[in-house]
């Protein structure tokens, strides 16, 4: 059930809009019910799907993610690592933004400096998954449902958040007869 749920949410994804830069100007994209118009300089929010679409082009670019952002995050989560209740407000597309910088690094090639760069961010954004998956996990056993941790969730954060509840209390029920 955890799959379906996942692949709904990996297609529900493709609508979410994200920050862009603008590489190559286009007047305007009719996208049926909205008109998008593509002017240098400007940092618009399109859906996934557009988005997937025009950057193998080269019209526009993912708003990047350097490595600090990511130590920067890192840090800030690991200052208070055994708090539950202390999830940083991170941006809903983190994951994909940091996943576009890991892709954008693995293509150096031979490039010693580049493979580092990887190396450490891939080390980094491995460490704060599982910090804040520890939280996570932390929260949905304790039952938390405060709304203001949830909205520094991810939308995928908050399905692994979700089902954990909903094992968990499914266990608990069983256990103490009530289902």
């Amino acid at each position: 059930m955890f799959s379906i749920k996942y692949k709904a949410l990996r297609r529900l994804a493709r609508t979410y809009r994200r920050k862009v830069i603008i590489h190559d100007e286009l007047r305007s994209l009719d996208l049926g019910l909205e008109e998008v118009k593509l002017v240098k300089g400007n940092d618009p929010d399109l859906p996934s799907w557009l988005i997937d679409i025009l950057e193998p082009e080269g019209i526009i670019g993912a708003t990047p993610i350097t490595i600090d952002e990511i130590a920067r995050y890192l840090y800030q989560e690991k200052q208070n690592s055994s708090i539950p209740a202390s999830l940083v407000q991170i941006s809903n597309d983190f994951y994909f933004r940091a996943n576009h910088l890991l892709r954008e690094l693995s293509k150096a090639g031979n490039n010693i400096t580049q493979l580092e760069s990887l190396k450490k961010a891939s080390q980094m954004l491995d460490e704060l998954k599982r910090t804040r998956g520890r939280k996570i996990v932390q929260l949905a056993s304790l039952n938390v449902s405060d709304q203001s941790l949830i909205n520094k969730m991810t939308t995928e954060e908050y399905l692994v958040y979700r089902e954990l509840r909903n094992i968990i209390n499914t266990f608990v029920g069983d256990i103490s007869g009530n289902s």
